[in-house]
């Protein structure tokens, strides 16, 4: 930084070069080419600090010519007046500084195209890059020095002043934007085109123009490069978008980020909400069969209680419908009978009158009438009393002839019992048969006692049997297990795990352990490469097993961290295992790379890698690679000349190799110089694991002798099976023939005992016999009195019946006279009434019709009075029922029944649901209340699921419109991109490429950029790992280049791309550089460096920007003439 004006001084020479020029200036920092045809200028500002615009013109085959012409003056006023139509539209015109940073004035005005801007350390060159990125509105942070603006002006100063031209439409006006620093308060204040503005105008302007500061594919500041090449592949290809592409391609991509984080989400919630609604369905199911019946007996319980509760309403409604209908056509029959009444009153008293006579005829009528009945009654009581008494008689004979039955059948049955007492007073005279039931009780005990001993002696034996079985089957077992062990001896497998065992017992036991628990691990666990692994040329073995050591050649092999852990406490925890290596392998891939190639292999009399002869699982491969480094161990059947040995050694590319009799291992020391180097050699002993060797015959004899002592074992066994079986059977013979006998005792037993019990009663009943007899005798007596009064009262009924016939003739004369009395005064009624129905007829419709609404008034009023009862009882029951808080709920279906329903449905539905009651049973009777809680928490989940199927298909669909939008036109862009890329690379002998990454996540979609900078290398990812700092500066301006013709913005910034790279590199990358940035129709480009190499080539359309600044610049530009100077370089170097 310039301390005052007068000890430091900024000079600016700039220079346009053609490109034909071949010759190298070697002393020169830079070689000039003629150009005849541009014009110099030079303008000198009003401050201590001046640049200087001059050029210098160089023509092939003649001597050097320089011409130095004053600076003219400016061809654009300040108002920004179109300068060159070579600029593309917001390129930079011209920059003017004051008071900023180092410059207390300067003015730079850069071409087109490539703009080289150069100067020694400390001059300003960066200090024109803070310029652009705070004059355009961008922050102080995006430049990575300071974190103020005010930091920016120059020191003691209070404000600095940044002022840029950008190129203008075509036909119009540049944009002017200047901006004033001002230190105090860190304030930046902002003029658009000579108009104040704010800083919300100018990012504006900057943003129509396509130009990106924050993009480090566009604006590489010094501070950042180290920044751009530690950017993460993602953010390059967010950045490339911004540079590249057009502005909606990068919205596009961060709508698909967004769009997959919400998918993310949606798909994360949506797979927890269906295990959880799993676990609570599957619960469900398990009470729905419960539920089903308890909901469905509770529904029919409430039912029932709702049928019986809606009979009183239907049964009010029904008496209430009607009792309005009988009060209503209650009224209109009285209000009709009433006017008919009215209207037929005079007619009706006539008629009464004659009514009157014939009423009291009609009493005369009715009186005779019942004198005659009661003559006819005493008529048919004499009938009657005849009938009754005929009766009487019929009975007395019917009973005489049942006592004569009666009497002849006990005189049968006396001679019956006569019969048998004598029978049975012979038998009991006859009979000594003495029936001794202890005896025969003891002969049936003492048979069970038999069998009972037999039966405990089969079950001794029985279980003896089973014991002998659980041997023989154990002893079966084990000369199984020992033939499989023997037929091992004959197989590869048992052969390597006799060796395992050998080896490690531990290991053994742990992998067959693994091999029966393989299911509970989350990735396949790989068993020890002894057992696992198998050599592809068996000719390598003795040199690979070298390198393996026991631990390795035993290891287990796991694939997770959970895994591990799950295994270590099994082994170490639960079966106590002690000899075993558990290994965790992240990565289960070989590497693919290799320290040597094919040739150098060969020229090193190698005949390849240990891990290349090794057929096995890729994840106990890459285990062997980690702990053994078989991947970078050489192999050779042939002992290493010593030309190889020194060759080796001195490329320093292989540390490890085996031959057929030595392993070499070489340690280098660098920190003590290159001579630090020890091999350390050791025999290579005969191969132990991977061999066709026999097993050891003694192990062999050793199960074969096992095998014949277990079956002699077995046989045994077998023999007294046979001896144990024999003696059941015959025990059960035995127990069946007593129980068989014992049967035969108890059948005979009890028929004596029949015997015996009919035997013992007789006496009584010949006792019983002879009560029967002599009460048959007195019943004969009694039958025989019986006959004797049944015929005097047949004899007294006679003489009855015939008095009765004699009053009953008399009767009939008084019924004759009673007759033709009635018969007169029936004559006069008959006059009588034919008078009135002679008047009636006259008024007969009339009469009848009031009759008949007389006769509905009375009906209706009856029918009106019992309904309105009925109603009233109902009513008073439903006010009961809805009086109960438990009813509420049904309160409004109560009151209100369909007019069809009646109480016999109500009753029928209620036996049928009674009838359905009877078959539900239920168990848990909490089950409704647990599946009606769960079954509103699967509503909620399904719901949420459903929500989210939904928001998820918007989503996809959403993401695939986008994306169809989006991934072509990044394809295409990355292709092209890539295309370039490898065509720069292609330039200087080596290979790059560019592709995309793609992932589900679009936040995970990257650049990935593969370089090769050498010939034996295959394309590699650029990384901050695998290339140098020069490599990764060389790939790094090749992918900026390759944006070049891309590139949306006007112009691009890239400060001191070349610090790190060798001078092949920088050369190649400068020509590259070159080449593309002068191209026509490519955006303007600044190129910054402190140093340059001789003989780089250049292009007429480029300009070199020399910055000159110190404390001995001299204040007057006149006295430093660089035009003279190169002039006097060139005539030197011509004459030298």
């Amino acid at each position: 930084m310039l301390s005052s004006s007068k000890r430091k001084h900024a000079r600016v020479f700039e220079n346009n070069i053609d490109d034909n020029e071949t010759n190298l200036l070697h002393s020169s920092p830079f070689t000039l080419t003629s150009n005849n045809n541009k014009r110099a200028k030079t303008h000198v500002s009003n401050s201590k600090s001046q640049i200087l615009n001059s050029q210098v013109s160089l023509n092939l085959g003649q001597s050097f010519q320089l011409r130095n012409k004053a600076m003219e003056a400016e061809e654009s006023d300040d108002d920004g007046l179109v300068n060159s139509c070579e600029f593309q539209h917001g390129a930079i015109v011209w920059i003017r500084l004051e008071n900023f940073v180092t410059y207390q004035k300067a003015e730079f005005y850069p071409g087109p195209s490539l703009n080289m801007i150069i100067g020694p350390n400390g001059t300003g060159k960066s200090s024109l890059v803070c310029a652009i990125c705070l004059g355009l509105g961008s922050s102080p942070a995006q430049l990575g020095r300071a974190t103020q603006v005010g930091e920016f002006v120059k020191h003691n100063m209070p404000e600095a002043v940044i002022e840029i031209a950008l190129q203008g439409p075509s036909n119009k006006n540049n944009y002017i934007i200047r901006s004033q620093i001002i230190r105090e308060d860190n304030s930046r204040q902002w003029w658009l085109n000579g108009k104040r503005s704010n800083l919300k105008a100018v990012k504006s302007l900057v943003e129509k123009l396509s130009i990106q500061i924050d993009n480090l594919c566009q604006f590489l500041p010094q501070e950042k490069v180290a920044e751009f090449s530690a950017l993460s592949p993602s953010e390059l290809l967010l950045q490339t978008q911004r540079a590249a592409a057009p502005p909606e391609i990068l919205e596009k991509h961060e709508e698909l980020k967004k769009l997959r984080k919400v998918e993310v989400a949606l798909e994360t919630q949506n797979e927890a909400t269906k295990q959880e609604l799993k676990i609570h369905e599957t619960r469900q199911q398990n009470l729905e069969a419960q539920v089903q019946k308890l909901q469905e007996r509770i529904k029919i319980q409430e039912n029932i209680s709702l049928l019986q509760k809606k009979i009183p309403f239907v049964e009010y409604q029904l008496a209430l419908s009607k009792y309005n209908d009988a009060k209503a056509r209650k009224q209109t029959a009285h209000k009709v009978y009433g006017e008919l009444e009215s209207r037929i009153a005079p007619t009706l008293l006539s008629m009464e009158q004659k009514k009157d006579y014939v009423n009291q005829v009609d009493s005369i009528v009715r009186q005779r009438k019942v004198n005659l009945l009661a003559l006819d009654r005493d008529c048919v009581e004499f009938i009657s009393t005849h009938e009754k008494l005929t009766e009487e008689i019929s009975l007395i004979e019917v009973k005489l002839a049942s006592e004569i039955d009666q009497e002849k059948k006990l005189k049968i049955k006396i001679g019956n019992c006569q019969k048998n007492i004598n029978n049975w007073q012979k038998q009991g005279e006859t009979r000594t048969l003495v029936f001794n039931a202890s005896e025969w009780n003891q002969r049936v005990r003492a048979k069970e006692q038999e069998s009972r001993e037999l039966r405990s002696q089969l079950a001794e034996l029985k279980t003896r049997l089973d014991e002998l079985f659980a041997r023989g089957r154990v002893t079966k077992q084990n000369i199984d297990e020992a033939h499989q062990e023997l037929r091992q001896f004959d197989s590869r497998e048992g052969q390597l795990m006799n060796r395992l065992e050998q080896q490690s017992r531990d290991t053994a036991a742990a992998w067959k352990w693994i091999q029966e628990h393989q299911k509970e691990f989350e990735k396949e666990v790989y068993g020890p490469p002894l057992l696992t692994c198998l050599m592809k040329n068996p000719r390598y073995t003795r040199e690979v097993e070298s390198l393996i050591g026991r631990n390795d050649m035993i290891t287990l092999s796991v694939q997770t961290k959970a895994d591990f852990k799950r295994l270590s406490d099994q082994l170490n925890g639960t079966m106590r295992l002690t000899d075993i290596t558990i290994k965790q392998v992240d990565y289960p891939v070989v590497p693919a790379g290799r320290p040597l190639s094919t040739q150098d292999m060969k020229r090193y009399g190698m005949e390849g890698w240990a891990i290349d002869q090794i057929d096995g699982p890729e994840a106990v491969l890459a285990m062997l690679c980690d702990s053994a480094r078989l991947d970078r161990s050489a192999i050779a059947q042939n002992d290493v000349t010593e030309e190889n040995y020194q060759t080796i050694l001195r490329e320093e590319k292989l540390n490890v190799w085996v031959t057929r009799t030595q392993k070499f291992i070489v340690t280098r020391r660098k920190e003590y110089g290159p001579s630090a180097v020890s091999t350390i050699t050791r025999p290579v002993p005969r191969e132990q694991f991977w061999t066709d060797q026999p097993i050891d015959a003694s192990a062999r004899a050793e199960i074969e002798q096992r095998i014949e002592s277990l079956k002699s074992e077995f046989l045994l066994l077998k023999q007294q099976n046979e001896s144990l079986k024999s003696s059941i059977n015959n025990i059960k013979e035995q127990e069946l023939a007593i129980q068989d006998e014992i049967e035969s005792i108890q059948k005979e037993k009890a028929k004596l005992q029949e015997a015996d019990k009919e035997f013992r009663s007789l006496p009584e009943r010949i006792k019983q016999e002879e009560v029967n007899l002599q009460k048959a005798r007195e019943k004969l007596f009694d039958h025989r009195d019986a006959n004797k009064r049944l015929n005097n009262q047949h004899d007294h009924v006679a003489i009855q019946r015939a008095m009765n016939s004699v009053a009953y003739k008399e009767h009939i004369s008084k019924i004759r006279v009673a007759h033709e009395e009635l018969f007169e005064a029936q004559i006069r009624f008959i006059e009588a009434e034919s008078d009135v129905t002679n008047l009636a007829d006259i008024n007969c419709l009339i009469v009848q019709q009031r009759d008949e609404e007389l006769q509905k008034v009375r009906d209706i009023d009856d029918e009106a009075k019992r309904i309105k009862a009925i109603a009233s009882r109902a009513l008073a029951t439903c006010k009961t029922i809805l009086a109960d808080p438990e009813n509420e709920p049904y309160t409004e279906q109560l009151a209100h029944q369909d007019e069809s329903t009646t109480v016999e449905t109500l009753e029928m539905e209620i036996a049928a649901e009674e009838s359905k009651l009877e078959f539900l049973v239920t168990d848990n009777p909490n089950a409704i209340e647990q599946f009606e809680a769960r079954q509103e928490k699967v509503q909620k989940l399904n719901s949420l699921i459903e929500e989210n199927d939904k928001k998820l298909q918007k989503v996809h669909q959403k993401i695939a419109k986008v994306r169809s939008e989006w991934e072509p036109t990044l394809d295409n862009l990355i292709q092209t991109i890539s295309n370039a890329f490898s065509y720069n690379f292609e330039q200087i002998g080596c290979a790059g490429e560019v592709s995309i990454h793609k992932d589900d996540d679009f936040e995970n979609w990257a650049i990935q950029i593969k370089v090769k900078f050498r010939e034996n290398e295959t394309l590699q990812i650029l990384d901050q790992h695998r290339q140098s700092g020069g490599e990764r500066s060389v790939s790094t301006i090749f992918y900026l280049m390759a944006l070049q013709s891309l590139a949306t913005s006007p112009f691009r910034v890239v400060d001191e791309i070349n610090q790190g790279m060798d001078p092949r590199n920088e050369r190649m990358v400068h020509e590259r550089i070159v080449r593309i940035a002068c191209k026509e129709y490519t955006s303007q480009y600044f190129l910054i460096t402190p140093k340059l190499l001789t003989g780089l080539r250049y292009d007429p359309r480029m300009k070199v920007l020399c910055i000159v600044s110190g404390t001995h610049v001299p204040e007057d530009d006149t006295k430093l003439n660089v035009t003279k100077i190169i002039e006097i370089k060139k005539r030197i170097l011509a004459v030298t």
